[in-house]
């Protein structure tokens, strides 16, 4: 069985789609397993144990009309590769017009992808021979793995842990880290939007609480300059009992989270890294569903924001972007957020 898996974009987009890699190599162990991916988040599925091969695109660079000899050599070369294998089954997990021409241009005996009523954009129907939707109120981790279900009629999975690949001095530098006895909690205060973000202040005093309660030991991790600035600022506020992580690339991170007690994140790509480990996690969900996009798992908690404004969504809060305030998430209280963490994480301290 050689199938082929279209998942270019992006990160968190890419970790969500995993348990389709779980469900294919469960139910064909000797599997060829090959994965399109752009080119800047190959990391992530190069370190999978269940890939093949991966298959690079680079679109945001082939769409540069300069330079036009380099890229359209490129594009030949790549598209020449991608030809080379006929695949049994192909799956396109992404659903758009990008998709769709990686799609189209593939061969395959079958080429499966999402439904009228799911597809992110109709140019993709085009291209595709078996289409499902997924069932209303499923996961999105639940929603990409719906496709290969429908498609072979088989809906058995039990949720699995994978540890990407790492080399051996990486794992040795994850030993390096770890070297308190105190239960350990990973802490990531990031989000790519602001309206995702736990304000500093509240998460300072959240921290505070737990530290109290359960003597624990915080690392904070950062990704971008903003993030490192409050992981500094985190840490002077917890200076015997944090340590700042420099950044690491995605696969050692995720081995690191592995080790870790527990993982304290908001709807971000370190929540959907950690959620692929069997690690518990507690999130802070607002401005998007948390029944949507926590990990699957009872180890996964999770908070959810109201919105005062009365939105109501099954996937991400329509005024995402533009809501001035972001009130679902940036007034929550931190002692309420304590009182759920306490429920249903204080086993992990025992």
């Amino acid at each position: 069985m050689k199938i082929l898996l279209v998942k270019t974009s992006s990160l968190g987009d890419i970790i969500q789609a995993f348990p389709v890699l779980d469900y294919l190599k469960n139910r064909f162990p000797e599997a060829q397993i090959d994965w399109v991916v752009e080119k800047p988040f190959s990391e992530l599925v190069e370190g999978h144990p269940a890939v093949s091969n991966v298959l690079h695109v680079h679109t945001k660079k082939w769409r540069k009309f300069f330079p036009l000899r380099e890229n359209f050599r490129e594009i030949c070369k790549t598209f020449s590769v991608l030809r080379q294998v006929t695949y049994d089954v192909l799956f396109d997990l992404q659903g758009n017009s990008k998709s769709a021409f990686i799609t189209a241009m593939a061969k395959a005996a079958k080429k499966v992808g999402f439904g009228w009523n799911s597809a992110p954009e109709w140019p993709n129907l085009l291209v595709t021979n078996a289409k499902f939707d997924p069932p209303a109120g499923y996961n999105i981790r639940e929603d990409y793995l719906a496709i290969p279900q429908q498609f072979f009629n088989d809906h058995t999975y039990l949720p699995q842990k994978v540890l990407l690949k790492i080399a051996e001095e990486e794992k040795a530098s994850i030993k390096s880290i770890l070297l308190t006895s105190k239960k350990t909690v990973m802490v990531c205060p990031g989000a790519i939007w602001r309206n995702k973000q736990l304000p500093e202040k509240t998460l300072a005093e959240l921290l505070q609480m737990i530290q109290q309660k359960f003597g624990c030991h915080y690392l904070l991790i950062w990704g971008s300059p903003e993030e490192k600035e409050v992981a500094n600022r985190l840490h002077a506020q917890f200076r015997q009992n944090s340590q700042i992580v420099n950044k690491l690339p995605l696969p050692l991170l995720q081995n690191l989270m592995s080790q870790v007690g527990l993982v304290l994140a908001m709807d971000s790509l370190p929540l959907h890294l950690a959620g692929t480990t069997g690690t518990p996690t507690f999130s802070i969900f607002g401005a998007s569903l948390a029944s949507k996009y926590q990990p699957l798992g009872e180890q996964n908690a999770s908070f959810q924001g109201a919105c005062p404004y009365g939105q109501v969504f099954t996937k991400r809060c329509p005024a995402l972007r533009r809501c001035k305030t972001g009130a679902c998430i940036r007034e929550l209280s931190a002692t309420d957020l304590f009182l759920s963490f306490d429920t249903h994480c204080s086993r992990y301290f025992n």
